[in-house]
């Protein structure tokens, strides 16, 4: 997960079953003043992190040597993990509310690309808990593992409730049939990357980067990248997403290998909800 969110967390924290989810988006279906569009924004820093990175001197095996970031070496409860011993639960599994028209910010962090949405309408529902989607992003290969199956990619959706306590769902991502939402998504990202500036997203429908009625894993994690805080509730799908081979490949071309390596599952249970 992404260093630039938890900044956004801590901030905004100093201020302060599963409905079915269609993964088709058919952008000729939609009203032409709700066609979705991406436009440039006057924001055009980006930002770097050069503590840290995927490789050499500063790669995952350095990062407990960040400032602030010793749980990257230490911690005991630290994400991603290869999924391959669950128990079933009885536990509800998360209900997750996404938009259908919603806004997002595409930036590229130096990490990875990071899509913050506009409003805090997006939500998931945990025991009657509300957390607010505050930004999500992605990892080229996967980051987790089911059954020590590697994916092309995996996307976190980074939620936080009114303490600040995180939320991450895990959606990975396989070679399929194309997805238009995040089709629009890319063009975008692509803008961003080559110009080196922030892009706006409008009308994306959030609800198709959702796999219909997913199984979650569930277990205690912590976030993937710098500072590698713990305590993160982790809601990996069972089922992928599907993406065609040219959307995954721009996805490959952007960023590959900005997946950290499997960390020890130790005594942690992950449990399988189901809705």
């Amino acid at each position: 997960m992404n260093r630039h969110y938890l900044t956004t967390a801590i901030m905004a924290v100093s201020l302060i079953g599963v409905t079915a989810c269609s993964n088709s988006y058919q952008a000729d279906d939609m009203p032409a003043n709700t066609s979705p569009v991406v436009v440039a924004s006057d924001d055009s820093s980006i930002d770097e992190h050069a503590s840290w990175s995927y490789s050499g001197s500063t790669g995952p095996e350095y990062w407990g040597d960040v400032e602030g970031a010793s749980a990257c070496k230490i911690g005991q409860e630290q994400s991603p993990i290869d999924i391959t011993r669950v128990t079933a639960s009885a536990m509800d599994a998360p209900t997750i509310n996404y938009g259908k028209s919603a806004s997002l910010s595409i930036d590229d962090d130096g990490h990875t690309i990071v899509y913050t949405p506009s409003t805090a309408e997006n939500t998931i529902n945990i025991n009657n808990e509300r957390f607010e989607l505050k930004q999500f992003h992605y990892h080229t290969p996967s980051e987790h593992q089911l059954g020590s199956q590697k994916y092309p990619a995996e996307v976190h959706f980074v939620h936080a409730n009114s303490d600040g306590n995180l939320a991450v769902v895990g959606v990975m991502l396989q070679q399929g049939q194309p997805n238009s939402v995040m089709r629009t998504l890319l063009d975008g990202t692509q803008l961003s990357s080559n110009s080196n500036a922030e892009y706006t997203a409008d009308n994306i429908d959030l609800s198709a980067l959702i796999p219909a009625m997913p199984t979650f894993y569930h277990y205690q994690g912590s976030l993937t990248t710098p500072p590698c805080s713990e305590q993160v509730q982790w809601y990996v799908t069972k089922e992928p997403l599907e993406l065609a081979g040219e959307q995954l490949a721009i996805m490959s071309q952007l960023y590959e290998g900005n997946n950290r390596p499997i960390q020890p599952q130790g005594s942690r249970v992950v449990e399988q909800l189901s809705n």
